[in-house]
């Protein structure tokens, strides 16, 4: 193969490679985030509880709900596992990373096969990936490589607002340089 042919699936390959350590490192912010606004809540709550309890009988029915409310708040939290959800995407982020220092060597056939199975062993323990969260991460490493406007991924509103929970409308995801078919 040509010495261009390389440094094409090369340069393929490290985007690749940066926009994956850009999702987990997205996916271990989300996780922090709400096991972080978690926390807080249940220290409110759990205070106000605390509260309730000790200035009698009248507050009674606030030391109820907010006990509830703890109660709930710590099964959402052991039932979505945010804090070792978050310990996760940040490994993969860190192994991500580990590729992309490889990458600085000179370009050669051989080590793009190892990345390339290397990434592959990293993809094998991922968990499923959310497409519009992928594609908003494509786009930012598409910014910061300075790419040409037609690789950006048009991505919704509403899209954007729920990509950290679930894929809203991923099938209508599309390139700015894709023409439609006739």
């Amino acid at each position: 193969m040509s010495n261009a042919d390389l440094q094409t699936r090369w340069e393929k390959m490290l985007f690749g490679v940066r926009r994956s350590s850009r999702y987990h490192q997205c996916r271990r912010g989300f996780f922090d985030r709400i096991d972080r606004l978690s926390n807080i809540a249940s220290l409110v709550f759990g205070s106000a509880a605390f509260y309730g309890v000790l200035q009698g009988p009248d507050t009674k029915v606030l030391a109820l709900w907010t006990s509830a409310g703890v109660a709930f708040l710590g099964v959402v939290n052991l039932v979505w596992g945010c804090a070792i959800r978050a310990r996760d995407h940040s490994d993969f982020m860190r192994r991500y990373v580990a590729l992309e220092q490889r990458m600085l060597q000179p370009a050669s056939e051989d080590l793009l096969l190892s990345i390339t199975a290397d990434r592959l062993s990293i993809e094998a323990d991922e968990p499923p990936a959310l497409r519009v969260l992928d594609c908003i991460c494509h786009n930012e490493q598409v910014r910061a490589d300075a790419g040409p406007p037609d690789e950006y991924v048009t991505i919704g509103f509403f899209q954007r607002l729920f990509s950290p929970f679930f894929d809203f409308f991923a099938h209508s995801l599309k390139k700015v340089g894709d023409k439609p078919k006739p």
